[in-house]
């Protein structure tokens, strides 16, 4: 048994040499398998920490501080990577690690940035502004390009976009920060949706009004206040274009829903009030007899006309 136990303290002995021998050196600073050990495991309680750290800032300090949930997010993404970064920086000082001898690790990573990650540095920088200055927030509605939807999360690096098709698209940040992006709530909880709308010709546009109003009225999600209202836009190739203007709040962050809903109730007070939806018509003519008879399209508004000479 005493053997035994030489034989295990020897083993003992050989790993914990093994552990503290260098692997590399950078500078004047060596780093073994126990130092690299160590540093992974404090990184790692940092990070958890830092998680914490944000959720009980925006879970329960800030609410009771009377912060909105937009800015308390952007604030506590800002104050995690504060507290990861100060944390590092203790942490490797304390371990004895001069940072002053990590200056070539770091010129390497400025060759690198310079070099290779552009973009991210580019995505990064943008994930701080758009957190600082707020153009978008989690929770609001926006478009970018031929994207729309809820802004779900906003990371360093990208940010997360959910359409109302529950599916998650995730944006570089730079995008929100080089093209035009449309924001549909902010500075306001509703939005002014508009519907387009073509009657036939000869209807009687003061009856056409009347309906278009009965149908935003039937709308629930509709707002009393502002109230709708109907305009009359052009005279159109085959009809008289109107648009109907409503406000809502419930869903706007459905505005497809919402323009299925109005088209429903718009579908049917036009059929209530005797009013037609045109479509295009053409007019087919037959002309001459002979084996050189030619045949000619005439689009027409109005109803189907056939004929021939």
């Amino acid at each position: 048994m005493l053997a035994a136990g030489l034989r295990e303290g020897q083993w003992l002995s050989t790993l914990a040499g093994w552990l503290a021998e260098p692997l590399f050196t950078i500078g004047n600073a060596s780093f073994s398998a126990s130092g690299l050990i160590k540093l992974f495991i404090f990184v790692t309680l940092l990070g958890l920490l830092a998680h914490y750290l944000r959720r009980t800032l925006v879970r329960r300090v800030f609410p009771r501080a009377g912060i909105e949930a937009a800015t308390a997010y952007a604030i506590g993404k800002v104050a995690t990577y504060l507290f990861v970064a100060i944390g590092l920086l203790v942490g490797l000082q304390a371990a004895g690690i001069d940072l002053s001898t990590l200056t070539v690790l770091f010129g390497a990573i400025g060759v690198g940035v310079g070099f290779g990650i552009q973009t991210i540095t580019s995505n990064f920088i943008s994930g701080l502004i758009i957190l600082f200055e707020q153009p978008i927030r989690v929770g609001d509605r926006i478009q970018v390009g031929d994207l729309d939807g809820r802004v779900a999360r906003i990371r360093a690096r990208a940010t997360e976009i959910q359409t109302n098709s529950e599916i998650s698209v995730i944006v570089p940040n730079s995008e929100f920060i080089s093209q035009r992006v449309i924001n549909w709530s902010l500075g306001s909880d509703k939005i002014r949706m508009s519907v387009p709308v073509r009657v036939a010709y000869g209807s009687d546009v003061e009856r056409v009004r009347t309906a278009l109003l009965e149908a935003a009225a039937s709308v629930d999600a509709v707002l009393k206040e502002p109230p709708p209202g109907v305009r009359l836009k052009a005279f159109g190739e085959s009809g008289i274009d109107f648009e109907v203007l409503s406000w809502t709040r419930d869903m706007l962050q459905s505005p497809r829903a919402f323009a299925s809903r109005m088209n429903f109730a718009i579908h049917a007070a036009l059929k209530r009030h005797g009013l037609e939806i045109p479509f295009p018509q053409r007019e087919v003519r037959l002309r001459g007899g002979a084996a050189g008879s030619t045949v000619g399209i005439v689009d027409e508004i109005g109803p189907l006309a056939t004929g021939g000479q």
